[in-house]
């Protein structure tokens, strides 16, 4: 990695002789500061897939979270192309037939167009967009001068891209109805609908249903190769191909409903070899498990189950061990033996037509991490507490991880904390995928290669109707005095804690009106008295407690809404908050008083200071990370070099997603961690500082 030792440039020291101690200043050049990514490529729903027409090396891949990906080797490695981009849930991605440097993305927050093979992106429109974070197919099809563009709740567009003066022209006619995929065939558009097939001809849309099952109407999947066949996929019916002659649609699959004896049936991704109608892929729906793969050769008629999926030897240890929830199969335009498949944690590259498939992985950081360790200090392991994989252990500065998750529950780790005592005794928190009635909390003795359930259940209390409280476990401190006394904070149910490592826990919530607890590092325990604690909650402000969680007072009335919290570790008076429309608040006396402090820029509504960090070694150096509610795109990092009085913006190409952590530590060189929300973690580099 590209060395950063210009991102801290001692422009200025002032050397005072006092009792022999020298004072220096150190100013942080703010605009040289890069981050790259830390190693782990993770796993998420990956959503849709675009091959180059012209060169079949160049393959573009979507993502729910984190944008697009682009690989220029055929898939062996790829990067991410943010650049102007907010919307982050992809529906669909189209490849200009005749100008491939063009390249269309259908987002949940607009549409995008760049014209510079996907490096940059330009917003064409922010009502044109795809909502539902479930797309069918592909909606965004050209024919002739026009591209069509189908959404979940307008109807289907016209864009014409081929004059100076683009024009986007809204097509009548299925405004209310959500449209799962468009295809071209034999020069007339269709669109796949939640209410059957239509046919756009002389300027109206017809409806196609003939020969489907009138109480089988959801179209979830349409492909055609324009001039031979089209198919289309009903979700529980299955397969049907066009009729040209007698206008109607012949199902193709009841064989294949046999294959689901005693299972729910349902279907989704389709794919038709564009050089051969007869040879069709068809997947199982992502909500049904297990996830199948079917291939035929006659069209249709009789189906063989794809079971040859292998995972590169290479990639990082995941718990899906084979394919997932599939999302969308893609011919190679230039080589129909080559083709690719995305489901809900990994990317598929078949060579041989679709009969074995190999795992892509490098470069793929799709997925969402919450914490970052690395212990002990100045070691080459780090551990990330990521959704969805759990915990994930580096013993090689990143090069290579391990899930470290024997013995836990599958969900979203969300913390993981270590004893100061016994190095060897870790506390992990989980939120499990599907059982809400514990707080999941494991405890390890041998440094995560196996744990010890000591999760406790959740109240019995009803949680407030807030669209902001959610019940989900937090935070997690040990106190730095005894690893048996443990803390875990909830967004809905309070504080709990334990004084003897788990075997009992007991609620701490007297006095704390809001346990609406949210934030990285919203439960704080003070560095030098471990019965000061700081809890930061979602309408009450920050709260304090002095008797080790026995009582709760509110010391922040004038800021109700605070998230992550950090204190000065050289002088622990200092408390910084984050709160809404990008501000930090400050107390310097342990949180009597309180000042405001702004971020730079404008302050929407619905963006907020999240993650809040100060280096250990100079507390003049204070970097914080944003989010924005409701999947609208954040605004990045700030940097402070003097104490967090102001503020500059690191502008990044990455998509400006959530950042949930950032966490400062040193592996060689002092590293800043920051933790995505969709786009893994990445690091940058920062020199030693002395602090003399």
């Amino acid at each position: 990695m590209k060395k950063l030792i210009d991102c801290l440039i001692i422009s200025c020291f002032v050397l005072i002789f006092s009792a022999s101690v020298v004072s220096e200043t150190v100013c942080f050049d703010v605009n040289k500061f890069e981050i790259t990514p830390a190693g782990y490529g993770g796993g998420g729903r990956f959503t849709s897939i675009a091959v180059d027409p012209k060169d079949p090396q160049i393959v573009f891949i979507g993502s729910d979270v984190a944008g697009i990906f682009k690989s220029t080797d055929g898939g062996n490695t790829f990067n991410l192309k943010g650049r102007g981009l907010e919307g982050f849930a992809v529906a669909d991605i189209a490849i200009h037939p005749t100008f491939s440097e063009q390249v269309i993305l259908l987002t949940d927050e607009g549409l995008y167009i760049s014209d510079d093979h996907g490096e940059s992106w330009d917003k064409k429109s922010s009502s044109l967009k795809y909502s539902s974070r479930f797309c069918g197919s592909h909606v965004l099809v050209f024919s002739k001068k026009y591209l069509w563009v189908g959404t979940d709740s307008n109807g289907v567009f016209q864009i014409t891209l081929d004059t100076p003066t683009s024009s986007i022209v809204p097509v009548p006619g299925l405004g209310k109805v959500k449209v799962n995929g468009l295809a071209l065939h034999r020069g007339d558009i269709y669109a796949a609908t939640s209410n059957g097939i239509f046919s756009y001809e002389k300027g109206a849309w017809l409806a196609r249903n003939q020969g489907l099952n009138p109480e089988q109407h959801e179209i979830v999947d349409i492909n055609s190769n324009q001039k031979d066949r089209m198919y289309i996929v009903e979700k529980t019916a299955g397969l049907y191909v066009w009729d040209d002659k007698q206008k109607q649609w012949d199902r193709r699959s009841p064989e294949l409903l046999q294959t689901l004896i005693n299972r729910p049936k349902a279907y989704k991704a389709l794919a038709v070899n564009p050089d051969n109608a007869d040879i069709l892929f068809l997947a199982t729906d992502p909500v049904i498990w297990p996830h199948y793969l079917f291939m035929s050769t006659n069209g249709g008629t009789s189906w063989r189950m794809v079971t040859d999926f292998s995972l590169a030897h290479n990639a990082t240890d995941n718990w899906a061990k084979t394919i997932n929830a599939i999302e969308e199969i893609t011919f190679s335009p230039r080589n129909p033996q080559q083709i690719y498949m995305t489901d809900w944690w990994n990317v598929w590259k078949s060579m041989d037509g679709g009969h074995t498939w190999l795992q892509l992985h490098n470069g793929l950081q799709n997925t969402v991490v919450n914490d970052v360790k690395v212990y002990p200090e100045g070691s080459r392991n780090i551990f990330l507490s990521v959704s969805d994989n759990g915990l994930m252990v580096s013993a090689n500065a990143g090069k290579d991880w391990k899930r470290k998750m024997s013995g836990v529950i599958d969900g979203h780790a969300q913390e993981r904390e270590i004893s100061q005592q016994h190095p060897l005794k870790m506390y992990l928190l989980i939120n499990s995928w599907l059982k809400k009635d514990k707080i999941y909390i494991y405890k390890t003795l041998n440094g995560g290669e196996t744990w010890e359930d000591i999760s406790f259940p959740v109240p019995e209390q009803r949680l407030p109707q807030l669209g902001y409280v959610n019940g989900f476990a937090t935070n997690l401190k040990i106190d730095f005095t005894t690893d048996d006394t443990v803390y875990v904070a909830t967004n809905g149910y309070g504080i709990f804690k334990t004084t003897d490592g788990g075997t009992s826990w007991k609620a701490i919530n007297h006095g704390l009106v809001t346990p609406y607890i949210k934030g990285p590092d919203a439960l704080l325990i003070h560095p030098r008295n471990p019965h000061i604690l700081f809890a930061s909650t979602l309408q009450g402000g920050v709260y304090k407690t002095v008797d080790s969680g026995e009582t709760w007072m509110p010391v922040s009335r004038n800021y109700p809404f605070t998230f992550g919290m950090a204190i000065d570790p050289s002088n622990p008076s200092r408390i910084f908050a984050c709160a809404p429309e990008k501000k930090i608040v400050l107390s310097e006396d342990e949180g009597v008083t309180w000042k405001e402090i702004k971020l730079p820029g404008a302050a929407p509504p619905f963006i907020a200071a999240n993650a809040i960090a100060i280096h250990p070694d100079n507390p003049q150096l204070v970097f914080v990370g944003t989010l924005a509610y409701n999947y609208k795109a954040a605004d990045g990092l700030y940097i402070s070099t003097d104490g967090g009085q102001t503020f500059k913006h690191v502008p990044f190409a990455v998509p400006r997603v959530n950042i949930n952590k950032i966490a400062i530590h040193k592996i060689n060189e002092m590293m800043v961690f920051i933790c995505f929300n969709g786009i893994g973690v990445y690091q940058g580099e920062i020199k030693e500082v002395s602090n003399n």
